[in-house]
Formats: C-alpha cells, sequence, structure tokens
C-alpha cells in the first residue's frame, strides 16, 4: 500500500473512529440526563419533608459562613433523612452539590474547613451523604449530615442537590429562600 493510499484510509478511519469513541466515553453521563432517563427533578422549598429513595429528606439549615478570602465564601448544608427503606439507603451511593442562580455547580470539600469546627463543632462530625451515613441508622430514626461547600461571595439563589444513585424518582434539589 502506498503512503498516499494509507495516509487517507487513516484519515478517514478517524473521521469515523473519532466521533464513536467520543460516544463511548460519554454514554454513562448521557444515559443519565433526564432527557433520556425520564427521570426529573423534585423541586423541594425549604423546610419541606419529602419522600425520596427510600426516606423522608429535609434540608435543615444553609449557613454562609467566612472564606479563606473576601472573594470566597464557606456554605454549610445541614440536611437529614429518616429512612424508610435502610437497605436501599444503605447500599446506594449518594451524591450531594450546591447550584446558584447561575447554574454554576460546587462539589463538597473534602475536608471539613476550620471556620465550620470553630463555629459550628458539633456540626463537623456529621457523617456526610453516604451509604456508611445509614450503615448504623434503625428504621425510623433521623440521620442528620452535614457537607460543606466553597462557593463565591456573590453567589446567589443556592439550592442542594441529593442524588441517590439507583433511585428511580430522579434528584431531589431543596431550594432555600434565605440565599
Amino acid at each position: 500500500m502506498s503512503e498516499r493510499r494509507l495516509f487517507w484510509t487513516c484519515l478517514v478511519a478517524l473521521v469515523a473512529v473519532l466521533p464513536l469513541a467520543i460516544v463511548v466515553h460519554t454514554w454513562d453521563s448521557l444515559r443519565e440526563m433526564p432527557l433520556f432517563s425520564g427521570k426529573r427533578d423534585i423541586i423541594v422549598e425549604s423546610g419541606v419533608v419529602q419522600p425520596y429513595a427510600g426516606g423522608q429528606w429535609k434540608l435543615a439549615d444553609l449557613k454562609r459562613l467566612p472564606g479563606p478570602s473576601d472573594d470566597a465564601r464557606v456554605v454549610l448544608a445541614e440536611f437529614e433523612s429518616e429512612p424508610k427503606d435502610l437497605a436501599m439507603l444503605a447500599e446506594s451511593a449518594c451524591r450531594v452539590r450546591l447550584v446558584d442562580a447561575e447554574g454554576r455547580r460546587f462539589e463538597p470539600l473534602m475536608l471539613t474547613e476550620p471556620i465550620v469546627r470553630e463555629m459550628y463543632p458539633e456540626v463537623a462530625d456529621r457523617p456526610r451523604c453516604s451509604s456508611l451515613a445509614f450503615a448504623n441508622a434503625g428504621n425510623g430514626g433521623t440521620v442528620r449530615m452535614a457537607e460543606s461547600f466553597m462557593v463565591p461571595a456573590k453567589a446567589s439563589d443556592l439550592s442542594l442537590v441529593v442524588e441517590v444513585l439507583g433511585a428511580d424518582d430522579g434528584t431531589l434539589v431543596f431550594k432555600w429562600k434565605r440565599s
């Protein structure tokens, strides 16, 4: 095979294979999109208890705390769940994030910020949203959880999004009116 023919064969193969590789790589993300999965967001006003993924969920509080700079704030989210289907919650992964009015998403911090430990020591040691949080819970007992986030100082209209992987009913979106 000549070099020219090999070049064009490889180029045509690249044009065909590259989009296929992108679709294969992003398939899981595409499959979880509400358009394809049929799942929807469950919008919940602050303070309201909402049944979701085998439990009764409630956002207790979102607190804005000073951040490491003038441009950033630490947000402490306190939420709880009263398990009704403990087996489901103990076996499922839980994902939590904050979303602001501009649609920006903020993932929880890996470690608790020192300001949280200083101002709210009783909250700092609460479990994070995970199957471990429900491992020692009994049916009917309330599991209190907390997550902290770093957000821009000007972030407004914050919502806490809770997603239990494997839940058939989408994701919970707790709207916080006092942002």
